[in-house]
Order: structure tokens, then C-alpha cells, then sequence
């Protein structure tokens, strides 16, 4: 997973950094008409740090009509890019490309005697993937929410039968669909399910539609992940 301190320190500071390089578009990259339109005029323009005691946030909006955002707090890091247009006196974000989110898939159901109800691993090299919870109801009631161990998860004592579950990755939100265990999902006593979890675009936050306004230096957008407030830093003076 990207470490994002270096691009939120080049996005806060100004200054170029390998991380920042790697996220910047290239000039060859195909861009939208929308992109490619100087906003040199617009007061959005700027650089932008959100960082608080415990959370590190920047925020870069060019003249180009890109933008960059980054977001690093605890084990969670997220980044965003796109483009920006200015309507009616806010900032209204697009990303681009859109990102993939991440997700669960059932992948097989095998034999596997003394074996664990369920494991999860990585989609792309069938290592476990230990940072899930289970959650789901039993056939007696009993709700289960409990963690998964390096990839692996069975029900405990007080759960007769595992009807319904769910896979879910706390620190970012990723949820499963309910996983019904009866018909063509029904497993036997003595198999495991296995399941795949694919990293698609992990990390990389959709900010299409998230908008903002900046109201006495500060930038405040609005987004699925929650208000943000970002303070404008003002530019360097040459020397």
C-alpha cells in the first residue's frame, strides 16, 4: 500500500518529491477538454493543509483543472486525483480515472477435513488476507461479529450454524454483500469457502461530485467520507 506522508508533505509544502512525480499526469496522458482549461483566474487555485493533531491532509488544486488530495490517519491512507471546475462560486471535484473499489468475491467451496469454515485471500496471490471481520447471523440467533485470523475464521461454540455472513475490512469501509449459506451456497460439514479479496483501486477515495466552498481562507468540502476543512496556505515569496 502506497505510503503517502511524502506526497502530502510535497502537496503541503510545494516542493517536488518522487511521490508527487508518480501521481502528477503526464503531459502524453490523454486529459479531458474540462482539465485542460487554465483556471488561473479562479480563487480555488492553491495549496491547501488539513492536518490536525492526529491526521495528516493536503490538497493541491492547480491551473490546469487538476487536482490532487491525500489523507493519512492512524493505518488508514487515501488519496484522490481529477479535475475541478468552478460553478457558482464553488469548487466542485470529478475524479479521474474513476477508482475501482475494492470488494470481496466468493471464489470456491473445497474440502478440506479439520479445516476452517471459511478463509480469505488475496486475489492476486492466494495469500491470506488477515484484516477482515465476519459478521452474520446463526441459525440459533446469535449474531457474529468476530475477527478473522491470518485468513482463516470459524464460528464459536455458541454459534449452532452460520446462516448468513458478511466480510468486512473496517479500516476502509469495504463491505461484502450477505453471503446466504443455503441452495447453491450450502456447505457440508468437513468443507471450506473460500473467498477472494481484490485490492482494485484500495486507498484511492471517488471524489466525484464532493464540493467545496472557501469561506475565510478555508476550504470546505463536502464528501462522502465526511466534512473536511482545509486552510489555503499562502504562496512563497521569491527570493
Amino acid at each position: 500500500m502506497m505510503d503517502l506522508k511524502p506526497l502530502l508533505l510535497a502537496l503541503v509544502a510545494g516542493f517536488p518529491s518522487a511521490a508527487l512525480a508518480q501521481e502528477t499526469p503526464s503531459p502524453d496522458q490523454n486529459e479531458t477538454e474540462e482539465a485542460s482549461q487554465p483556471q488561473e483566474q479562479s480563487k480555488f487555485v492553491g495549496r491547501y493543509d488539513g492536518n490536525s493533531f492526529e491526521t495528516a491532509m493536503g490538497m493541491i488544486v492547480r491551473e490546469d483543472g487538476t487536482f490532487q488530495w491525500g489523507l493519512s490517519v492512524g493505518g488508514l491512507d487515501l488519496r484522490a486525483k481529477g479535475t475541478w471546475q468552478e460553478i457558482n462560486e464553488a469548487i466542485v471535484l470529478k475524479s479521474e480515472p474513476k477508482p475501482v473499489p475494492p470488494e470481496f468475491t466468493w471464489s470456491a467451496v473445497e474440502d478440506a477435513q479439520d479445516g476452517p469454515f471459511l478463509r480469505i485471500q488475496w486475489a492476486d496471490s492466494g495469500e491470506p488476507f488477515s484484516f477482515a471481520d465476519v459478521r452474520g447471523l446463526c441459525a440459533n440467533g446469535e449474531l457474529i461479529l468476530t475477527p478473522v485470523m491470518d485468513g482463516k475464521w470459524s464460528p464459536g461454540d455458541t454459534c449452532d450454524k452460520p446462516e448468513t455472513i458478511e466480510l468486512y475490512l473496517r479500516s476502509y469501509q469495504v463491505l461484502s454483500g450477505p453471503f446466504k449459506l443455503s441452495g447453491n451456497r450450502k456447505v457440508r460439514e468437513g468443507q471450506t469457502i473460500v473467498f477472494d479479496f481484490h485490492r482494485n483501486d484500495l486507498g484511492v477515495a471517488d471524489f466525484d461530485g464532493v464540493m467545496g466552498q472557501l469561506v475565510d481562507g478555508e476550504l470546505r468540502l463536502e464528501s462522502s467520507l465526511g466534512n473536511m476543512t482545509l486552510r489555503k496556505l499562502t504562496p512563497p515569496t521569491a527570493e
